[in-house]
């Protein structure tokens, strides 16, 4: 080989890119400039027409509460085949009643509760719209029987195979 043959393969130009600082600053230099032109957007539109106010419901705490053992029940379906189901309840009454009053009143709860739910059908104990529906039944029901400070049934267990 000839000596400009060699010189001609040292001397080839290398391709330089931009400089550094042209390749981190500029596209920093717009990234900011984005938010801070977003951000004096979004303030030059003000606040939103409507605002939200929070509303505070005092709710009085529940009173005693009466929890009752679990029933274990079968109940029919359309077919007459029966479903076993087990139910827990609670009931809570107002902050005027004594404790020393419900004891007398959980046998009378108890059994007006099995009268009403063994009254169930299979459908309407799996239905979710009708389990409101129960628990006001529920409360008339033990409010006639003498527990007229029930103030809401609690349905803490369901389970209906």
């Amino acid at each position: 080989m000839s000596e400009p043959d060699v010189k001609k393969a040292d001397e080839s130009p290398a391709k330089k890119g931009p400089p550094a600082f042209v390749v981190i600053l500029l596209p920093a230099l717009i990234a900011g400039g984005a938010a801070f032109g977003g951000a004096k957007l979004a303030a030059a539109h003000g606040a939103p027409a409507q605002t939200i106010e929070h509303v505070t419901v005092a709710v009085p705490p529940p009173g005693p509460t009466v929890a009752l053992e679990p029933f274990v029940l079968l109940t029919p379906d359309a077919s007459k085949k029966m479903h076993a189901m087990k139910v827990s309840l609670a009931v809570e009454f107002d902050e005027k009643t004594k404790e020393e009053t419900l004891k007398s009143f959980t046998p009378r709860i108890r059994d007006s509760a099995l009268t009403y739910l063994r009254g169930l059908s299979y459908e309407d104990s799996i239905d979710c719209a009708k389990s409101d529906k129960a628990r006001t039944d529920l409360l008339e029901h033990f409010r006639t029987i003498g527990a007229v400070g029930a103030t809401r049934v609690l349905i803490t267990d369901l389970v209906v195979q």
